[in-house]
């Protein structure tokens, strides 16, 4: 009986044996087949996300952002400068000025600040109504009319062109780094029309 019990056990192991065996050559074929997957992979990397206080996603393929994105950043940067009251000017401002480069932020704070400064004393408002964008690379010219109001009256009523030039921060995300108002034959230059 002892021998058979011994003869069993070892049948046994010799089993468990041969399963721990083909066990790890199933785990070294799968590893080496998820690690050719992987070197052979494309490199590419698509990030999907939400900019600040929009409500349509873009993509970035491998580090290149779509147009639609640029043209959706660029009205949103115009639309913190140029749609304002005397009453949220300020935290437009604040909220601005979270996506500037560092490069540009002290310069254009304390240049907005001094316009915050005129805004309250003249009671002004702000009213930019978008028509065109125009799109190269990081680089976005927004067109509109601009309304302006001291107190209730209308001050102005005038067609501006706005240049937003934007830097990629390493996290993917977009910063200002240029923004000033140009002319029509600037528009020209940009778009390459004549």
């Amino acid at each position: 009986m002892k021998h058979d019990t011994y003869l069993s056990q070892l049948g046994g192991a010799a089993f468990d044996k041969k399963a721990w065996m083909v066990a790890a050559l199933l785990s070294i074929v799968i590893n080496v087949g998820l690690t050719t997957a992987l070197l052979l992979k494309k490199n590419t990397v698509q990030t999907t996300f939400l900019p600040p206080e929009l409500h349509q996603p873009f993509n970035l393929n491998d580090g290149i952002y779509s147009d639609a994105y640029i043209e959706q950043i660029a009205t949103w940067f115009i639309s913190q400068t140029l749609n304002y009251t005397p009453a949220s000017f300020e935290y437009q401002l604040e909220t601005f000025l979270k996506h500037v480069d560092p490069e540009l932020f002290s310069v254009l704070r304390q240049t907005l600040l001094q316009e915050f400064e005129d805004i309250k004393k003249q009671q002004r408002s702000s009213t930019f109504f978008t028509q065109r964008v125009h799109v190269r690379g990081l680089l976005a010219i927004v067109s509109g009319v601009r309304q302006i109001k001291v107190g209730n009256t209308d001050a102005s009523l005038e067609q501006e062109h706005w240049y937003i030039k934007l830097t990629k921060r390493t996290d993917g995300l977009v910063t200002l780094a240029e923004f000033k108002q140009v002319s029509e034959s600037d528009i020209k230059v940009f778009t390459g029309a004549r």
